[in-house]
């Protein structure tokens, strides 16, 4: 229907880099919601706990012999680069290895996905008007700096 992932996929004009080499990079401009949770049915009573979240993406129709996804430079790990400093939330730590093949009992094709793990807790919120940091002007910088490499957080 309207607004759905196949409809802005098919309106979106979306170019790629197809290098010597024979390696395509396609980057579509589709936004994605992610859901996050605490591990519970219930929502966390305190909005300042650690959310643990992720985005897979894959295909359930193409096996890996026809869409081999493979991390961009071998980085499995979600670049936070651009992330802006004015997002309520920040990313406290990331999981590798996202990545993975799976074989089903039905057929021998491998069947490829990511799936990027994170958790994010709560840098403000809005009271009144104004900002209320939830963690120190030092912590967020250090984070933000950590965003600059292959970040993994410290778990």
């Amino acid at each position: 229907g309207s607004g759905s992932f196949d409809d802005r996929y098919y309106l979106v004009h979306a170019n790629a880099i197809v290098y010597s080499t024979g390696k395509v990079l396609w980057i579509p401009p589709l936004p994605m919601k992610v859901n996050c949770n605490n591990d519970h049915v219930l929502p966390s009573t305190d909005k300042n706990d650690p959310q643990g979240c992720n985005i897979k993406i894959g295909s359930w129709t193409y096996d890996g012999f026809h869409l081999n996804l493979t991390a961009y430079d071998d980085e499995e790990y979600l670049e936070l680069s651009d992330l802006t400093k004015n997002s309520p939330y920040v990313v406290t730590s990331q999981k590798g290895d996202a990545v993975t093949t799976k074989y089903y009992p039905c057929c021998k094709e491998p069947y490829m996905s990511m799936n990027y793990r994170f958790d994010v807790q709560r840098a403000f919120a809005i009271q009144d008007g104004e900002k209320v940091f939830n963690k120190s002007p030092e912590d967020l910088e250090k984070l933000f700096e950590q965003y600059k490499t292959t970040f993994t957080g410290n778990k």
